[in-house]
């Protein structure tokens, strides 16, 4: 379901980020273990190993599990495997549909986007699309060597194509809770595996949260602003956003650069790795990060000499829909309901943690002009007529 593939995406983003953010966590204490001093720790030189670690990774499974030798098309298991699921997402658009030949989705999951017009192909279209281009796409990721090169194809070859369906069939999102929530296809029997878990977390699982999370967030991203596309225009961000990385890892003292902030960081860092799950409860610890990630974006965002510069790369009308929308009531409200469903699947305690002060300080850096304070003025001067722009958190797009 096009749902379940963006969300898992943002899933191993999130995985990935608290991978890295463990490692250097896990140096610095091994340091301070060893009496090292911070001068004597190079806390860039573990996060770029960090970050290597991961690219190596994922470099590694594409080669060994999808990709044939000479990386110009999949491998023959992967071939034959999209043979037979591209019978299931682009079946015979007969009337009826039959449980036999529909043992993968199911006919619920069928009927529900039979029922969506012409956008009702759209699936098949997108698995065609990843069938043919996937490849080209995977091995560009594979042979680049920055980190801008990466994003690039990140978006190009797979973010972009899936947002661009959603833009076009927003029907898609309802289509996709549908086929998971009402779930009739064959695919666990086939397996021999028991599906109680997974009716378990369909039944708990707020879904309309879910839904109306998605739908805010594709808002934003289908929008044009200040003349400009936004799908297109977050997709420069996130780009520079992977030059702020190479110049970090080239050791450039720039303003695009960790370098820049470097006793910012080493502090954020400091302060994860005083966490304890012990003897603080979740909402503290929520509360301490927070200050600590907001002390790193000001230090890189507000100082003078380069505010500009940053904003330039990074100040956008799209960016600042982006916020509005984000923090909006409605969506406020829907990352609420989507916790209080959560939280009971994860943990066997009856008392959630409350994340509302830390929500609170969190939003503070919307308006921008207010969080840099007297430090620059840039932010609090409108970029066009059209809209007062904001700025996407530098440090969150960064990996």
């Amino acid at each position: 379901a096009v749902v379940s593939t963006q969300s898992g995406h943002y899933g191993r983003v999130n995985n990935l980020r608290m991978k890295i953010i463990c490692l250097l966590v896990s140096c610095l204490v091994l340091a301070m273990a060893q009496g090292k001093g911070a001068g004597d720790f190079d806390y860039f030189d573990a996060f770029e190993m960090g970050m290597s670690h991961a690219i190596n990774m994922w470099n590694g499974m594409i080669k060994e599990h999808l990709l044939n030798e000479d990386m110009t098309g999949y491998n023959d298991t992967i071939v034959a495997t999209l043979a037979i699921v591209e019978q299931q997402i682009c079946p015979a658009d007969t009337k009826k549909c039959s449980p036999d030949e529909s043992w993968l989705l199911g006919c619920n999951c069928r009927d529900g986007f039979k029922r969506l017009g012409e956008c009702r192909l759209k699936p098949c279209e997108l698995f065609r699309y990843f069938k043919d281009s996937g490849p080209d796409g995977l091995a560009k990721f594979v042979m680049a060597e920055s980190y801008s090169e990466r994003y690039a194809v990140v978006f190009e070859y797979f973010a972009n194509p899936i947002s661009r369906a959603l833009c076009d069939c927003p029907g898609l999102v309802d289509a996709s809770v549908n086929c998971v929530t009402n779930y009739d296809g064959r695919l666990f029997s086939l397996l021999g595996i028991d599906r109680s878990v997974f009716d378990h977390v369909v039944d708990n699982f707020d879904w309309g949260a879910l839904s109306k999370i998605f739908k805010g967030y594709m808002k934003v991203g289908c929008g044009v602003k200040d003349g400009k596309e936004c799908i297109t225009e977050l997709t420069r961000m996130f780009s520079v956003a992977g030059t702020f990385l190479d110049n970090t890892f080239s050791s450039k003292d720039v303003c695009l650069s960790l370098i820049r902030i470097e006793d910012a960081f080493v502090s954020y860092l400091h302060t994860v790795a005083s966490f304890n799950m012990e003897t603080e409860s979740i909402s503290s610890i929520a509360n301490r990060f927070v200050d600590a990630y907001l002390g790193m974006q000001r230090e890189a965002i507000c100082e003078p000499s380069c505010a500009g510069e940053v904003a330039d790369a990074f100040y956008s009308c799209c960016a600042k829909d982006a916020f509005d929308v984000m923090f909006s009531k409605p969506l406020m409200k829907a990352y609420g309901k989507l916790w209080e469903s959560i939280w009971p699947l994860i943990s066997e305690s009856s008392q959630r943690p409350d994340f509302s002060q830390a929500f609170k300080k969190y939003k503070s850096f919307m308006d921008l002009g207010t969080f840099c304070g007297d430090s620059t003025d840039v932010y609090k001067k409108e970029k066009s007529t059209d809209c007062d722009s904001a700025l996407i958190p530098l440090l969150y797009i960064l990996n």
